[in-house]
């Protein structure tokens, strides 16, 4: 159990994500651990939690030629701080997985925990409220047009390190349970859950950005120092199940891990993607919705599809989408999944004028097309293999059919799910 804290931490803001941030999750996610993992790492578990919390940091421009065995990937370049494209990160977290199984299997302990610290540093980067959650996606001066700062705080980044409020050193960390959880039974099962555990790190993080810039411009801060331990101790999750992982995937011991989870995945918990776009109405703003639908109106609706009896039957996960749309998922490595299933079809809320096709391509091919499906039918059940490809691109396209009326396209994208190869 970690206890409420009040975290108010001095911190040499050089670098562009956490600062004391690091310290703080690595610490809360060995101390979650279970005893027979910390006696794994022995005597590296001190420095596994200090002196390896930065070595990419130190590596940084060639500064450390002697950690450069820690921070080069094989024929892979990447920025081991910032979320990267899905080959290159499934790339490197192999590596970084393989290093680890390799240097505990001879007796390294020292040497695992070292390649186990940067990876970990890899992941906690874009957990922060700073500049590797939102690279890409938002950039500082437009922050400073959308949040302008006060005429004695212009001198403030909102994102860089040095002179930045994104973490200043100061968490209110609540109270929270953390209990690691396995990410996968293999290597490959693994990268295949973290690389989308990276994305949704950052996602989570982006979240508090425009909190903690308007607390910091405009408040006294204490809100910002709420947010920061929200978040921390969201990366601390992230960070004890990677851990926890690669000690699990190194031992070859799972006897104590629940993996039933690990058997299925909801797309919906997934990022796509998306980056803009619109469907026909009522989805022209918002093409897609997860685990919800719309209405013609616009009203939210659960997940629903006609029943061959006439009754709407209800489904807890799902994408309610507009008609046309195009919405892409990538993931990797293809040998970790075996399936996709999903059940599509038209709301019941569609009326008596809609008619929707329903297309999946992987990797550029089309592998199924149902329909086009009318107002009304019963939803058709798809299932189609994934190959083994290092990457797939999935994606889900609905297309309008003849006659159809715009309003009308409440197209349903039902428990769509990815089946683990096991």
């Amino acid at each position: 159990m970690i206890s409420a804290l009040s975290a108010m931490l001095a911190v040499s803001m050089a670098a562009n994500g956490w600062g004391a941030g690091h310290d703080v999750i690595r610490q809360m996610a060995v101390d979650s651990l279970p005893e027979w993992q910390r006696e794994l790492l022995g005597d590296a578990v001190g420095p596994f939690t200090k002196d390896y919390l930065k070595i990419q940091d130190q590596f940084a421009g060639g500064n450390r030629p002697d950690l450069a065995v820690y921070c080069t990937v094989p024929d892979c370049a990447l920025s081991l701080h910032d979320i990267q494209p899905v080959g290159p990160t499934l790339t490197g977290v192999t590596w970084y997985l393989t290093r680890v199984s390799e240097e505990l299997a001879a007796g390294n302990s020292d040497e695992a925990a070292k390649y186990l610290g940067v990876l970990c540093h890899w992941f906690e980067d874009p957990g922060s409220p700073t500049m590797h959650c939102v690279r890409g996606v938002i950039d500082e001066w437009q922050l400073r047009e959308l949040i302008p700062p006060p005429l004695d705080k212009r001198r403030y980044h909102y994102l860089y390190g040095y002179s930045g409020i994104g973490d200043t050193g100061r968490y209110e960390i609540p109270e929270a349970e953390i209990t690691p959880a396995l990410l996968g039974r293999t290597i490959p099962e693994a990268a295949f859950h973290l690389q989308q555990c990276h994305l949704r790190t950052a996602q989570i993080a982006r979240a508090g950005v425009v909190p903690i810039v308007s607390d910091e411009m405009y408040g006294d801060g204490a809100e910002a120092a709420r947010v920061r331990g929200r978040l921390i101790i969201a990366n601390t999750r992230t960070i004890a199940d990677l851990i926890y992982t690669a000690l699990c995937l190194a031992s070859g011991r799972f006897d104590d891990a629940d993996t039933a989870h690990l058997d299925a995945t909801s797309l919906t918990d997934f990022i796509s993607d998306y980056a803009g776009g619109s469907a026909g109405a009522p989805y022209k703003w918002v093409p897609f919705l997860e685990d919800a639908s719309f209405d013609a109106k616009r009203n939210m609706l659960p997940i629903q599809l006609p029943g061959a009896d006439g009754e709407a039957m209800t489904f807890e996960r799902g994408i309610g989408m507009g008609a046309p749309f195009t919405l892409a998922y990538s993931f990797g490595p293809g040998e970790a999944v075996a399936r996709f299933s999903a059940n599509v079809g038209l709301h019941p809320a569609a009326g008596d004028r809609g008619s929707v096709k329903f297309i999946v391509k992987i990797n550029g091919a089309v592998v199924v097309e149902a329909g086009p499906i009318t107002s009304g039918s019963p939803g058709e059940a798809i299932d189609v293999p994934i190959p083994d490809d290092p990457v797939i691109k999935l994606e889900l396209i609905t297309e309008r059919g003849e006659g159809s009326v715009e309003d009308a396209g409440l197209a349903i994208w039902a428990e769509p799910t990815l089946h683990a190869s096991r």
